[in-house]
């Protein structure tokens, strides 16, 4: 599976979320700011401003563009990962590599980490550690079953209320 460009894309989330911070804030600087660049020293004082509403871009992003960002990225490189699954990395040190899934762990933002099968060099280092929006699912079902309902466990006795019988 080659891997389009929104795929490439999606894989950058901080960069996605960096660019919104910063043209939001470059849009506020420069609608104040305007009306000083008649001159050189009001259009350098204008680009410092711009240099720094950048950086404040950047700062802001984590706190307004992060929290929806991440999430949209993952659903579109055919998140959620499950163990089993073969993956083509988009980004980082093993870009363009296709490994299975080992382990699913949770990370420090409290959402999924997947670990993938890269040999036990990796494994010993943790870097084998990637983000769900950082890699491609190339193999699984994207979502579940195509119905939309849950498969039924053999081990589970409960009694389903609306059909009235044993799954």
């Amino acid at each position: 599976m080659t891997p389009s460009v929104l795929n490439r894309v999606c894989a950058c989330p901080v960069v996605i979320s960096w660019v919104i911070g910063a043209c939001v804030v470059n849009g506020f600087v420069l609608t104040r700011l305007i009306s000083i660049a008649s001159d050189w020293q009001g259009m350098l004082l204008l680009f410092l401003a711009i240099v720094a509403a950048t950086g404040l871009g950047l700062f802001l992003r984590m706190f307004t563009c992060w929290p929806w960002i991440r999430p949209i990225c993952s659903r579109i490189n055919r998140a959620p990962l499950k163990v089993g699954d073969r993956v083509l990395v988009l980004s980082r040190r093993h870009k363009g590599t296709t490994a299975h899934v080992y382990e699913i762990t949770t990370g420090q933002g409290g959402w999924d980490l997947a670990r993938l099968d890269l040999g036990p060099a990796h494994r010993e280092k943790c870097t084998d550690i990637h983000e769900e929006y950082s890699v491609l699912k190339i193999d699984g079902e994207p979502d579940g079953p195509a119905n939309g309902s849950q498969p039924i466990r053999a081990d589970t006795n409960q009694t389903s209320s609306a059909a009235g019988f044993r799954r």
